[in-house]
């Protein structure tokens, strides 16, 4: 399957990084598959039964670290798979946001970042704001 997945993105028009859509799809394939070595690795977790959200640091043990971590790596890989859905779609390298077009160094620092780097200082803001 991931062969027939190569060749649909390879067929795709322009790209906004060095290289070729095929190169990112398996740049973001290799981080996809040592995420998910990572979180199974550490088995089965019923992180439900928490908000991890809602930890305060003095309430830290090392079950809610490993909740922390592993829901952190569960949400990388949701957005490894929501670039790979966008390289299929034509839409990878631009913003979800504004839909400009994402900056070539930051999706080399991350190959599955979908907003530009001013809607994701925007999102961040926003998300700091709401916690306090």
């Amino acid at each position: 399957m991931d062969g027939l997945l190569l060749q649909t993105v390879e067929g795709l028009g322009e790209f906004p990084l060095a290289g070729s859509p095929g190169e990112a799809w398996e740049l973001l394939q290799a981080e996809k598959e040592g995420v998910s070595r990572e979180i199974l690795g550490q088995g089965p977790l019923h992180h439900d039964l928490i908000d991890v959200h809602e930890i305060e640091p003095s309430e830290e043990s090392g079950q809610q670290i490993e909740w922390l971590r592993r829901g952190n790596l569960e949400e990388r890989l949701r957005n490894l798979n929501d670039a790979q859905d966008r390289l299929i779609e034509g839409d990878y390298g631009v913003c979800v946001t504004c839909g400009d077009q994402i900056n070539e160094q930051r999706l080399l620092a991350d190959p599955a970042a979908s907003m530009c780097f001013d809607c994701q200082r925007i999102a961040e803001g926003e998300i700091l704001c709401r916690t306090l």
